[in-house]
């Protein structure tokens, strides 16, 4: 039998490659040919051709956002499957491929149940996340780079008088600027296509201008979340609509855009805008006072850090990320401190498990510690995922538990971020405020989970002794 694969995550980094690596080692070991596509941050790899795709019997798509060219596999027999689903239960979903594979028509898809569920509103917003990181920490890091170096201390705040770092932090402060007609942009695309993205992208700057909206803040995330879904929804409608030949070709060009922008920039102006601005400029308004209260601080700290770890890159996850990204951009990074704090901690605390007691880890798993504890320390948390799959019990309530110190600690001392990005790594670049107190938190978040770890596996060895 035949397998081929695509794989591609919200982030592209992690995620992607440990499924693409379970099915192909799944697959071999059952003693199938398989060949899997990753369409991860740094473009498509290992790309499948046309010829491999029209011999193969069955296609796996392990993704939580929509993939790349999807219409190549039109006639084919497709299970469509979480990213998170692959990785668990990779040897059942491979075995039983000819009874959950569903016949792809581009035209008249038909999904399974997994697929539908993957389908749905946090699917999209995930796809629009996804596209708007890279923009958002490169905006950050040329800012934080920027107030680091070129920053001078007043009493007024950090001000930057010399030319050069003053352009850097205005590319900075572009990189920002563009994260919102992605986000929308993004969104909208996973629903509908191509077609919906001039509509959601200039729609969300209309979104973010007060200008233009006639109200005193814009409407920020939450604004351009609501545009992308509206525009993708929008356009989806309009390419239904049974139109004369002559004018089909000029749909997506010219009518969809017209007609997408001037309805929904004139609901912003006219009805929506208000309203989410007032919700915008209150929600930030109470997470700034969490944070400046002591116990509601580390509260909001805990929770943070449990949505850190919880599911280590996937949507719970992505949740605590936006937050922290909306307050950066409203001027509160000591949400980001926190969840920046939270990030390294399950990679961290798993590559530090290995190294403290050896004799309750497998050879496989030594080995993973290692590549575990590089990616904590640039902060990627997706380095915990084969540990956590292989024993969800201990590893799972070790890593939240560690995460969420670490994020609270991060919130009683008051730390901050300007990058949407977490690990010693944002700290070494000069993204905190306070490099010393930030690998603080970090070291002894992952210490506890770490020493919560060895202590629940050496429980376990006793009892199978």
């Amino acid at each position: 039998m035949k397998i081929i694969g695509v794989t591609k995550c919200p982030t592209g980094i992690a995620h992607t490659y440990i499924a693409a690596e379970k099915i192909e080692q799944t697959a071999k070991k059952l003693g199938y040919e398989v060949k899997v596509e990753t369409q991860g941050s740094q473009g498509t790899e290992n790309k499948l051709t046309s010829e491999e795709i029209k011999n193969a019997d069955y296609v796996i798509i392990a993704a939580d956002v929509a993939i790349d060219e999807k219409e190549r596999f039109d006639g084919k027999y497709i299970t469509e499957i979480s990213i998170k689903n692959i990785i668990k239960n990779s040897d059942t979903i491979i075995k039983n491929l000819k009874n959950s594979s569903i016949l792809y028509k581009e035209k008249n898809t038909q999904i399974n149940k997994d697929s539908a569920k993957n389908s749905n509103a946090i699917k999209q917003l995930m796809n629009g996340a996804s596209h708007m990181i890279p923009f958002v920490v490169v905006g950050g890091l040329f800012i934080a780079l920027a107030l680091a170096i070129g920053g001078i201390p007043t009493s007024e705040g950090m001000i930057i008088k010399s030319t050069f770092w003053n352009k850097v932090n205005q590319i900075g402060a572009l990189g920002f600027d563009l994260m919102y007609p992605i986000l929308a942009g993004f969104i909208a695309f996973s629903i509908s296509g191509r077609a919906s993205l001039a509509p959601a992208m200039i729609s969300a700057k209309v979104a973010v201008s007060p200008e233009i909206l006639g109200t005193e803040a814009g409407t920020g995330f939450l604004g351009c979340i609501v545009v992308g879904y509206a525009a993708g929804y929008l356009v989806k409608w309009m390419n239904s609509w049974k139109v004369p030949k002559t004018i089909k070709p000029v749909m997506p060009i010219f009518v969809i855009p017209l007609l997408g922008v001037g309805i929904i920039s004139s609901a912003f102006i006219l009805i929506l805008g208000k309203p989410v601005a007032w919700l915008m400029t209150n929600l930030n308004i109470f997470l700034g006072t969490l944070s400046e209260n002591s116990s509601t601080g580390i509260l909001l700290g805990i929770i943070l850090g449990a949505l850190v770890a919880i599911d280590m890159g996937g949507p719970f996850n992505k949740v605590a990320f936006l937050f922290g990204v909306a307050s950066i951009t409203e001027g509160n990074p000591q949400i980001m401190g926190a969840v920046a704090c939270a990030i390294p901690v399950p990679p961290l605390a798993m590559g530090l498990a290995t190294l403290i007691n050896k004799n309750v880890f497998t050879d496989e798993e030594r080995g993973s510690g290692i590549s575990a504890l590089l990616m904590g320390l640039i902060g990627i948390t997706e380095g915990a995922i084969p540990f956590a799959s292989a024993d969800p019990k201990r590893v799972l309530p070790s890593i939240i538990i560690g995460s969420s110190v670490a994020s609270s600690l991060g919130m009683i001392f008051n730390i901050t971020d300007n990058v949407p990005h977490g690990g010693p790594i944002v700290g070494f670049l000069g993204a905190t405020n306070n490099l010393p107190l930030f690998l603080t938190c970090i070291a002894i978040g992952s210490l506890v989970s770490a020493m919560m770890i060895v202590i629940l596996k050496n429980k376990k060895l006793k009892k199978l002794s």
